[in-house]
């Protein structure tokens, strides 16, 4: 899930920073960017219906788990040190 999660928001962020290049474009997506914050809450329901079901609820949790050691990881790695140069 957390590729699309990331495709939308890229592509919303990149058309809120590109508003004038975006006018000519020949890749118009419909309804942009309506489509996107719909598709962002359909992916949202099924996460939250995938909690709600104890057949699929463990690997929510097994998803968060991982992306938060992954999150700690990184920040320890790239933001904990001081820099000596």
């Amino acid at each position: 899930m957390i590729p699309w999660f990331v495709i939308l928001i890229s592509q919303i962020e990149f058309r809120k920073q590109h508003k004038d290049q975006m006018k000519d474009h020949p890749f118009k997506m419909p309804f942009s960017p309506y489509s996107n914050y719909i598709t962002l809450f359909f992916l949202l329901l099924t996460l939250v219906f995938m909690f709600i079901n104890p057949e699929t609820r463990i690997s929510i949790w097994v998803g968060v788990i991982f992306l938060v050691i992954m999150t700690l990881i990184y920040f320890l790695k790239f933001h904990g040190k001081v820099k000596t140069d």
